[in-house]
């Protein structure tokens, strides 16, 4: 009885603590996710654009595609161990560039890159 309770409260937990990832579209080695406010049309504009454009390498790549207010988050999974040192101005520069492409070609809302962990947490490392 009491390894019965004990399971129930860890699956509870578990799916409590969980992170939702949304739906999904595939594309070679790319995985979109898209939460609620991002349409399956949008999604899959994303991952053309994404592909396209030479973002997608050999390794497989997940992204994820979240709304909030207004402004689409474009969630990039960082591949090296975490690190405290900020992102270099070049980088923010090129990103902030991403962001106005993806906001004129794809989105037509505001677009804000975020680099996360692989369960999407951001990792607080841009100078925005």
């Amino acid at each position: 009885m009491k390894k019965s309770i004990f399971l129930f409260i860890l699956i509870i937990l578990m799916s409590a603590c969980g992170v939702p990832m949304g739906n999904r579209i595939d594309s070679h080695n790319l995985s979109v996710y898209y939460l609620d406010g991002i349409t399956k049309e949008k999604a899959i504009a994303f991952a053309k654009y994404w592909r396209d454009n030479g973002f997608v390498g050999e390794n497989k790549q997940t992204i994820q595609l979240d709304s909030e207010n207004n402004v689409i988050f474009v969630k990039l999974i960082e591949r090296e161990v975490y690190s405290d040192d900020p992102i270099s101005i070049d980088e923010e520069v090129m990103l902030q560039d991403l962001e106005r492409t993806l906001k004129q070609e794809i989105f037509n809302k505001e677009v804000t890159i975020v680099i996360t962990d692989n369960t999407f947490q951001p990792i607080m490392k841009r100078n925005i």
